[in-house]
């Protein structure tokens, strides 16, 4: 008797595309050791946030859902920042952004980013956090798959509260002042909205 395989449907499919080669893509691909709904594919374009939108928009028709990562770091000083936003609402693909960068996230595994800090700072403020607060003699790196693995996935709900903290007080304050949905997410530094990504995986316990 022939074995039956288990048919996936193209509506399960949850891509997330992104130009972070070592540590988004090592991060995300991590993640597929947990229990998730969907069947995740993660895949690496070294492009633009602007063209990696257009890229994402051919898989829009094969997913249920579909997610650029990228970091704020000059995209809005080279003027394509705004044209990436717009681009991603017409072709209904989700943004998952850090300002300056992904390491913005990975240090609210382990405490909330309330301050503006530059990209030294980032990683300084990780290094400090692995050998005051982990207590492991290592530095942090970004190609270190184990170090994401062993160290920042156990504590993932952390990040989520406290980078979901930190981006809904800049949204709060936004609409205080401006009172529209335009959020100029070049101007928060040290926030994230990674965690509605994760969120959206809908990861369960095993």
């Amino acid at each position: 008797m022939s074995r039956k395989t288990k048919k996936i449907n193209t509506r399960d499919k949850f891509y997330i595309i992104t130009n972070g080669e070592q540590t988004e893509k090592n991060y995300f691909d991590l993640l597929k050791s947990k229990k998730i709904i969907y069947d995740m594919k993660v895949l690496f374009i070294n492009d633009s946030p602007l063209n990696l939108v257009k890229h994402a928009s051919e898989y829009v028709n094969d997913a249920n859902q579909v997610w650029c990562v990228f970091d704020i770091d000059n995209s809005f000083e080279e003027g394509n920042l705004l044209e990436t936003l717009n681009s991603a609402k017409d072709f209904e693909i989700n943004i998952a952004f850090s300002n300056l960068a992904f390491e913005v996230w990975l240090i609210s595994h382990f405490k909330k980013c309330e301050k503006a800090m530059s990209t030294k700072d980032h990683k300084k403020e990780l290094n400090t956090i692995l050998s005051k607060t982990v207590k492991i003699n290592k530095t942090y790196k970004k190609n270190d798959k184990e170090l994401l693995k062993k160290h920042f996935l156990p504590f993932i709900k952390n990040a989520i509260k406290n980078t979901k903290i930190i981006h809904q007080k800049y949204i709060s304050d936004h609409y205080l002042q401006q009172n529209n949905n335009d959020f100029p997410i070049w101007k928060w530094n040290s926030c994230s909205n990674v965690y509605e990504l994760v969120e959206a995986l809908k990861l369960q316990e095993k």
